[in-house]
């Protein structure tokens, strides 16, 4: 009987470690992308690390997040875009000439797809983006990440893929999590911007001065500034759900496409089309005004969102899709345990049991599809 060498049990023990390490690099990376979207999308000077240094307040409190929030994601992609087209090579050799391939040829019903995938992505990023904004980052990926359970369901809707015991149990974990998470009051003081600016009495209401007429008129006359937009809670959960359903469907027609074409390839044509699609919707009508802070924070950004493309590449061929998947699964968990660390986002013991029944059910949703025998 044939026996593994001692030399070849090393080499896979430490190519498996090396994997590990990547993939969790890349949750890490991930999850740090989160924060920062935090931090960017606060109307306030956040204290990191417990106060070594302050970050955010680039935007005016007043300002519509929904505006802002289409800028800072317009900043980051335009820095991702022609990254992704420099670096694609590397992970298909003769990509360009692939891609070329695919926005000449003939397959329009591929290009539809890509398209579709594009928007997808768009809607995805833009919901995940307000959600953060408006609850955080440790409930907003936590509510997000009920997308395995969507494409689940839709995989057995569109390819007869019908989940199995584990996985139904999986989807009943992560909707339990989700719905005590939901339904737990927010302490408003977490997430509440820095200026919550009240309105002065206006000047009908000051009584007038001894000896003198009242003048409502007045150039004197006190301003009523504008106040702070406040969190919502409930768009930052709808906006969650609906981030993790168009995420879903983007999954879906990715993997329709991989067949035709291959990931990196469309990787970038899908981060192409969202461009095109952001500078469509933003430039026309978004006035919120651009400075350093807010390209520093794209351009950071795009750092973590390569930081996880490259690291998860590369840890999949070490130790397979599968292995990453359940890996990636502890997202909500680190995304929560790095707002704690990094910007005291701190939450109620409810929440953090909620979190992790989500991220139970993640991990056995991903278990379940590995060991899952194709019919």
């Amino acid at each position: 009987m044939a026996t593994s060498s001692p030399d070849s049990a090393s080499s896979f023990s430490a190519r498996w470690l090396r994997g590990l390490s990547l993939v969790l690099l890349a949750t890490v990376a991930v999850s740090l992308q989160n924060v920062i979207t935090r931090i960017a999308l606060s109307p306030k000077a956040i204290p990191i690390l417990g106060g070594i240094i302050n970050l955010g307040g680039y935007i005016d409190p007043t300002a519509d997040k929904m505006q802002v929030t289409l800028l800072e994601l317009l900043l980051r992609i335009s820095f991702v875009v022609p990254l992704s087209w420099l670096i694609m090579p590397v992970f298909k050799p003769g990509a360009w000439g692939e891609a070329r391939s695919v926005i000449v040829g003939s397959d329009r019903m591929l290009k539809l797809q890509i398209v579709a995938a594009g928007i997808f992505l768009f809607l995805s990023q833009i919901g995940i983006y307000l959600s953060i904004a408006n609850i955080g980052p440790a409930m907003a990926i936590t509510i997000f990440f009920t997308y395995p359970t969507v494409t689940t369901l839709l995989a057995w809707k569109l390819f007869s893929d019908r989940p199995s015991l584990q996985q139904w149990l999986a989807i009943i974990l992560i909707y339990i999590g989700c719905a005590w998470l939901a339904f737990k009051p927010i302490d408003q003081n977490l997430f509440c911007p820095p200026i919550c600016v009240k309105h002065p009495p206006s000047a009908a209401a000051l009584p007038p001065a001894p000896n003198q007429t009242p003048t409502p008129n007045a150039s004197n006359a006190p301003t009523i500034p504008k106040p702070a937009t406040q969190p919502n809670p409930i768009i930052g959960y709808l906006a969650a759900i609906i981030s993790s359903i168009v995420f879903a469907l983007e999954g879906i027609i990715a993997q329709a496409c991989f067949s035709k074409v291959n990931p990196a390839t469309f990787t970038a044509l899908v981060f192409t089309v969202e461009w095109l699609v952001l500078m469509a919707v933003t430039l026309p009508f978004i006035h919120v005004d651009i400075n350093q802070e807010l390209i520093l924070m794209g351009g950071l950004l795009c750092l973590t969102t390569f930081a996880t493309y490259l690291f998860s590449n590369f840890g999949i061929k070490a130790i397979g899709a599968a292995s990453t998947a359940i890996i990636v699964s502890s997202r909500p968990a680190v995304t929560s345990i790095l707002a704690l660390l990094i910007i005291g986002d701190t939450l109620l013991p409810e929440q953090w049991g909620s979190i992790i029944v989500v991220t139970a059910g993640v991990v056995l949703m991903n278990v379940a599809k590995a060991m899952k025998k194709p019919t």
